[in-house]
């Protein structure tokens, strides 16, 4: 089962519950994640950077065939990834099918940051996760904005299941993003009247 749009479930406020009433001390005692754990944050982050690789790509292409306007045109090559995607989104190509796609791309890059930026522990007696940082500005770009503060640990909960069924989901967009960018590099060819 993928990630719903919001994570606050019954479960996760049930491990939410678990983490507040749990010291940083002690929370940095849990198991650390197992190889399996670490191949899946590998996978989603890989994955990613596949993503990455052909959203730039697609960008260049789309900027070389004049689809993009000011103030993206003739800029692709010193876009960040969050205005490569923007930039790609400004197009009005995009529509219906192709337009969720790209927006679950991005919404999901969320997933990514969480895994690849902060540290991970394993609940005791469930099959979750607590993923913990010191780092305000990585908080925002999971949670998309700032922490009421900077004394506290800033920590998120999810559960693995929810995790591993992100893995298809995301295989999937990787496979329709490889697709749309081998339909824009095809050069369109005039048609017979």
């Amino acid at each position: 089962m993928a990630l719903p749009d919001s994570t606050e479930t019954p479960r996760t406020l049930a491990l939410r519950k678990i983490v507040e009433e749990t010291g940083p001390e002690q929370m940095l005692g849990w198991a650390k994640p197992t190889d399996e754990d670490y191949a899946l944050f590998g996978k989603i982050t890989h994955i990613y950077s596949a993503c990455d690789f052909i959203l730039r790509y697609m960008a260049e292409t789309m900027d070389k065939q004049g689809m993009f306007k000011e103030p993206w045109a003739g800029k692709t090559q010193k876009l960040t990834m969050a205005q490569v995607a923007e930039a790609i989104q400004s197009s009005p190509i995009w529509t219906g099918p192709n337009k969720f796609a790209l927006e679950e791309i991005e919404k999901y890059r969320r997933m990514r940051n969480l895994v690849a930026h902060f540290i991970v522990r394993r609940f005791p007696e469930d099959d979750a996760y607590v993923f913990m940082t010191k780092s305000a500005i990585d908080y925002r770009r999971v949670y998309g904005e700032l922490p009421d503060g900077i004394d506290a640990m800033l920590y998120g909960v999810l559960d693995a299941e929810q995790l591993r069924g992100l893995v298809p989901v995301l295989e999937g967009l990787l496979k329709w993003a490889a697709q749309v960018l081998r339909d824009l590099s095809r050069p369109i060819s005039p048609t017979a009247g």
